[in-house]
């Protein structure tokens, strides 16, 4: 092989490699874009969703019963927990300065200060029923 024929060898390998290298960055700048797209169409599922929920939640399609009712269910536990922040927050002069503080020094990597990562279910006849 003489040098002209290496040099155009190289030339191709080169352009071939450009070119190779184009088509990744179009396949990854495509699959950004797919990224973006199933975002958007999670956030629509979770209207739909919302919306439904919001129009038929007192009766809703049979196949939609169990999750509307899982959605109540929720809505009930966290009224409730809400309304035991508020107790304890009134009972032991507590102010939302004080929690804000005390989130501060816990750890975002511990979900709860105790070790116990699973949060206790409403007391027996203090829980909101459905």
């Amino acid at each position: 092989m003489d040098f002209d024929a290496i040099m155009s060898k190289i030339g191709e390998v080169a352009q071939s490699g450009v070119a190779k290298a184009k088509d990744l960055a179009e396949i990854a700048k495509l699959k950004v874009n797919n990224a973006t797209e199933q975002d958007a169409i999670r956030k629509a599922y979770a209207e739909m969703g919302k919306l439904y929920f919001a129009q038929h939640a007192s009766d809703p399609d049979p196949e939609f019963a169990a999750l509307c009712a899982k959605v109540t269910e929720c809505q009930e536990r966290i009224a409730y927990n809400n309304e035991r922040i508020s107790d304890i927050k009134h009972a032991d002069g507590i102010t939302d300065a004080d929690i804000e503080a005390m989130a501060a020094q816990i750890p975002l990597d511990d979900p709860a200060p105790d070790g116990d990562d699973s949060a206790p279910d409403a007391p027996d006849g203090d829980a909101p029923q459905s």
